[in-house]
């Protein structure tokens, strides 16, 4: 996942509009792979994520599901009975794969071990890639 720019660079001080930034996802799915670009999330919707990201990482669980106000990406954690916690993303609307049917409300989710990823790495370079669309107006 990587932000690829304000939806309006042209606004700098209209609540919602100034804030939403386009996000490029890339997913490798057993079934194929498939990319999109849409405006999916405002600047401090990234910052949650940032923050939840870590929270998860330092073993935080109080917050076991991420969503934003585009719902066509959401995050949360899957405890089961055998297995540590794993998360998963889920990927709806406009960021639904090619083989999607036509129910809008379809999700598609992949799932990772947490053990197996670097929260805290995806956490910095998600706050890195914020500080070049910073927050331009109050929620």
């Amino acid at each position: 996942m990587s932000l690829t720019g304000y939806q309006f660079p042209e606004l700098s001080d209209v609540e919602h509009d100034s804030n939403w930034l386009n996000v490029r996802i890339e997913v490798k799915h057993p079934r194929g792979k498939w990319s999109a670009v849409d405006p999916a999330l405002l600047t401090y919707e990234v910052q949650w994520l940032i923050d939840w990201l870590r929270s998860v990482s330092a073993g935080g669980h109080d917050k076991r599901h991420l969503w934003f106000t585009e719902p066509c990406l959401s995050f949360h954690l899957s405890p089961t009975e055998t297995e540590p916690d794993k998360l998963v993303v889920e990927f709806s609307h406009e960021f639904r794969p090619p083989w999607a049917t036509e129910d809008l409300d379809e999700q598609h989710n992949i799932v990772f071990q947490l053990k197996s990823i670097d929260l805290i790495d995806a956490a910095q370079s998600l706050e890195d890639q914020l500080r070049r669309y910073p927050q331009r107006t109050e929620r």
